[in-house]
């Protein structure tokens, strides 16, 4: 029964310490040696010892903390892009070590696999996390970037977090088949909103080196507009072009370039394998501000659409495109389209 309650924790075990390792090596620890769980795997008792816990707890407060303050969050997982999986692949193979080898075996030749069953669950478990760690980190850099209440929406959602690290690993010592079913369910939606998730994970990365670039030197001059984007604004020659990352109706998370093309304002991105256009007449929008964070400089755009609903725009933009943006509002408001 050890062992396999063993082999039914990896899976779970490997999804939460993708999410926040520190917590999930805290909650199995105390839950075995508080003797929460009956039958643990014993491999995971070292887990109960009190270094291990004294040193998952130091680290996990560390966590706590920057995982609620935003855009430091980001640089935290960016981090962790390897601890994560790295310390899920360490805590299989700890949970595996107690296992009968002969147990492995013949579950091995029973699902199909090479008998090193153990190197596999480990490397399992290793892309479990990696997609666990993508689908936080992306869905942290959208909530920092995108929503209006940046530093309440982001300590929700670290709580929200720590709240289902704590009771997913609870439940694949104590209910592992139900702690399994959950995981499914998590992997699935984070697997279908990843491409997504994952743009912004890379956009945080730019960011960064871009933030680094800004103290020496900035861009002033409006970014060429590649010969494939160009084309898709009828042969006009823009006004001014930005290199971006849009949140915008229909579109996203898709990196691109919004340009300002006489009286329409244009985000041309390229999206299942063709190059695509939104477009905005600037007699819509009703009002435009400058959001400055410390990574990014958001362009949020109100506007109202053909049913006269209101509607928001965001286009995200890299700090050395600080004087860019600048430019972007002055010249629409030179056009006096904006509405006071």
């Amino acid at each position: 029964m050890t062992s396999l309650t063993a082999m039914r924790t990896i899976l779970p075990l490997a999804l939460t310490s993708g999410i926040n390792f520190y917590l999930t090596i805290l909650v199995v620890g105390l839950s075995i040696r508080l003797g929460w769980v009956p039958n643990a795997p014993a491999g995971l008792e070292v887990l109960a010892s009190l270094p291990a816990l004294i040193t998952a707890g130091v680290l996990y407060v560390l966590e706590f903390f920057a995982d609620k303050i935003e855009f430091v969050d980001n640089l935290w997982d960016l981090i962790h892009t390897f601890i994560r999986p790295v310390g899920a692949i360490a805590l299989t193979a700890v949970s595996l070590s107690g296992i009968d080898p002969v147990f492995i075996e013949g579950t091995a030749e029973v699902i199909g696999v090479s008998p090193q069953a153990g190197i596999t669950a480990s490397l399992v478990a290793g892309a479990v996390a990696l997609v666990a760690h993508s689908g936080k980190a992306g869905t942290r850099t959208v909530v920092n970037v995108t929503s209006p209440f940046e530093t309440f929406s982001n300590i929700v959602i670290s709580l929200l977090e720590d709240l289902a690290v704590a009771i997913l690993a609870f439940l694949a010592l104590r209910y592992p088949l139900t702690a399994n079913a959950i995981t499914v369910v998590i992997l699935v939606v984070i697997i279908v909103l990843v491409p997504q998730l994952l743009r912004w994970a890379w956009f945080t990365l730019q960011a960064v080196l871009a933030r680094l670039r800004a103290f020496v030197q900035q861009v002033r001059q409006s970014d060429p507009l590649p010969p494939e984007h160009a084309a898709l604004l009828n042969g006009q020659t823009p006004d001014l072009c930005i290199r971006c990352q849009a949140h915008v109706p229909r579109v996203r998370g898709r990196r691109g370039y919004v340009s300002l093309c006489g009286p329409t304002l244009v985000f041309t991105y390229h999206a299942w394998f063709r190059y695509r256009a939104w477009r905005l007449e600037l007699e819509r929008i009703t009002n435009i501000a400058v959001q400055q964070q410390f990574l990014v400089d958001v362009l949020q755009i109100n506007y109202h659409d053909q049913q006269q609903q209101a509607r928001v725009a965001r286009f995200v933009c890299t700090k050395d495109r600080a004087p860019l943006i600048v430019q972007f509002v002055q010249r629409i408001h030179v056009e006096g389209m904006v509405g006071t």
